[in-house]
């Protein structure tokens, strides 16, 4: 089911053994990341905004572009933004999309809070160092439920 990726089929592999071993396995196909490595990078888990409205869902969107984070501009290196698509009711998230600098790296804090039905407040309430790459997702989750601080 799905694209062929490395990192899909350890969790296959992790989950077949579990069914071996214990009668049960799990993997969440809906939170499965996809990552091009390519300059910049490009990455997404979750829904796309298209993949919402055809299935009559209503959303929201924060998004907030590297331009305006501290670290990408000292590493030379603010091309390209991180998008969050929350429910527009629940605030829980939906889908995230990343272009830039550590997209591949970055879409772990996306799989982690849609595993666990994370909103985007819950991620923008946790304190993320600065500077750093990863602000730039706080920064997207605050812009999805319309606190956004610096863009």
């Amino acid at each position: 089911m799905g694209p062929m990726l490395a990192h899909k089929a350890e969790e296959e592999g992790i989950a077949a053994v579990e069914h071996i071993t214990n009668g049960h396995g799990h993997v969440n196909y809906n939170v499965i990341p996809s990552v091009i490595y390519t300059h910049p990078e490009v990455a997404w888990v979750g829904k796309n905004e298209q993949q919402l409205k055809e299935e009559g869902i209503k959303y929201k969107v924060g998004s907030f572009p590297f331009a305006a984070n501290s670290r990408a501009k000292t590493i030379d290196d603010a091309e390209g933004l991180v998008k969050i698509i929350t429910d527009a009711e629940t605030d829980r998230i939906l889908g995230a999309h990343i272009i830039g600098p550590n997209a591949g790296e970055m879409i772990a804090e996306a799989c982690l809070a849609m595993e666990y039905g994370g909103s985007a407040e819950d991620v923008a309430r946790t304190c993320h160092a600065h500077p750093t790459m990863s602000e730039a997702f706080k920064e997207a989750c605050m812009a999805a439920y319309s606190k956004p601080i610096h863009f």
